[in-house]
């Protein structure tokens, strides 16, 4: 399970009650609110930055501009790393032959506690039904729910990294051959 890592600021601020912050969590976004924020700020790069920097740190957009610059580039190097990491470099011991462990699990549909999924690779007849879907998301939303067995909803509260760690194995599933797997199902 992951743990946010705390951003100790080396030039503190005033939080927007008039108290002294000294610290910052740096914690997870999920898929879900990662696309949320890239629709309302699309095209603007750096107020997704922000929005994003806001989200994982709790900071309010003017308690984000109250940072001194030194500060706000480490939480913006932070924040970037943990939204382009994989869950397979934050989970100790990661196994890539092992059925998939959520770096953070989450309660499903179904209100069971969600903490590793089975992955199957598509059939030929499922990469077809995705090539009808008319965008580029709802072909990756139907192919990654087809594949996980996780819903749409489901799929949106994936952590950032576990997102990435089920779109590296996806690619693989689509680009690479049979015996790329055999030679890894081989190893275990």
């Amino acid at each position: 399970m992951f743990k946010p890592d705390m951003h100790h600021l080396v030039w503190p601020i005033e939080d927007d009650k008039k108290q002294q912050l000294n610290s910052v969590p740096v914690k997870l976004l999920t898929m879900g609110q990662h696309r949320e924020m890239s629709k309302a700020h699309k095209g603007k790069d750096t107020d997704l930055l922000r929005a994003c920097i806001c989200a994982s740190t709790g900071l309010t957009l003017s308690e984000l501009k109250r940072l001194v610059t030194p500060d706000y580039t480490s939480l913006q190097e932070q924040v970037l790393e943990l939204m382009h990491t994989s869950a397979a470099q934050l989970i100790e011991g990661f196994d890539s032959s092992a059925e998939p462990v959520l770096l953070v699990p989450f309660q499903g549909d179904d209100g069971q506690d969600k903490t590793s999924y089975t992955l199957r690779p598509p059939t030929v007849a499922t990469t077809d039904l995705m090539d009808t879907h008319k965008d580029e998301w709802d072909r990756t939303l139907f192919i990654s729910s087809s594949c996980s067995g996780f819903s749409r909803e489901e799929l949106e509260r994936l952590s950032l990294p576990d997102w990435n760690l089920l779109q590296e194995r996806l690619i693989d599933f689509l680009e690479k051959p049979a015996d790329f797997f055999r030679q890894k199902m081989l190893k275990s």
